[in-house]
């Protein structure tokens, strides 16, 4: 089933990788072969939105992504199957590593029901409490109760910062004093949940749907148009999304990473001087 509005938000959920955001700390730049996107927030962050490589640029674009990002990891995205099928193989050649993909979701149809544990309480997180979300987020997605180390904990901080003092929008649940999960989507027309996790220890009792409910109901009560969320359509929650009501794809994408520092099978093809 279709969103009302498919064809608009499928242009719009593109739009906002092609449009720089300098309140939330992005910088785009569009160059030869797509667009160029760092976070200000995050040193290390190194983004290219291909456009206009074929396979034979595979080379160029490399060097070039070389001299504009230095030796920072690079995530590569081609947000067109047909494109990646032709362009995916020359990169993997050139020694990039293909990566996840990512789908985007449009909500469609009524409400999920939805009822959470007992002395469940939903806070918004502000600067006091951003550590809290910010360390269940980290555990969560790692699925360990591990815990991140200090430069990790406050690269993940520095980028929420700034997304606060935009459109970003975070939540938790504290469930008897402890936090368990987590929610966060950009606030606008069209409602993007980015963040939705909970710990290993609290998972499997409503919360996350209960969450997402509640984010739902409201969307509607402030007369947004659609409410998208994302997700690796490899893994296992994305049947559960679908089930819930988010049939509608409006975007995807594929990441390839490429490292500068890494050689690539093309450099071992060639003999050494």
């Amino acid at each position: 089933m279709l969103h009302p509005h498919h064809d608009r938000l499928r242009a719009e959920v593109a739009s906002w990788y092609h449009t720089p955001a300098p309140v939330i700390g992005y910088q785009i730049e569009r160059r030869r072969f797509g667009f160029y996107r760092r976070n200000v927030a995050n040193p290390r962050s190194a983004r290219i939105i291909l456009e206009d490589a074929t396979p034979h640029d595979v080379e160029a674009l490399l060097a070039g992504a070389r001299e504009y990002f230095g030796e920072s990891e690079i995530d590569l995205w081609i947000d067109d199957r047909s494109k990646d099928a032709i362009l995916g193989p020359a990169l993997v050649d050139h020694g990039c590593t293909r990566s996840d993909s990512t789908i985007y979701l449009a909500h469609v149809g009524p409400l999920p029901e939805a009822s959470g544990p007992a002395h469940l309480v939903i806070e918004p997180v502000a600067a006091a409490n951003l550590r809290d979300f910010v360390l269940v987020k980290l555990k969560a997605f790692a699925n360990s109760e591990d815990e991140p180390s200090p430069e990790r904990v406050a690269e993940e901080m520095a980028v929420r910062e700034a997304e606060m003092r935009g459109p970003g929008r975070f939540f938790t649940v504290r469930i008897v004093g402890e936090n368990a999960a987590i929610l966060a989507y950009y606030e606008g027309t069209d409602r993007l949940i980015f963040n939705l996790a909970t710990r290993v220890p609290f998972r499997m009792r409503g919360i996350a749907k209960l969450l997402l409910h509640r984010t739902l109901a409201d969307s509607r009560d402030r007369g947004c148009r659609s409410v998208i969320i994302n997700t690796n359509p490899e893994d296992t929650p994305i049947t559960w999304y679908r089930r819930i009501g988010f049939t509608d794809e409006v975007y995807w994408r594929q990441t390839y990473l490429y490292r500068p520092d890494i050689r690539t099978k093309t450099d071992f093809a060639r003999p050494i001087s």
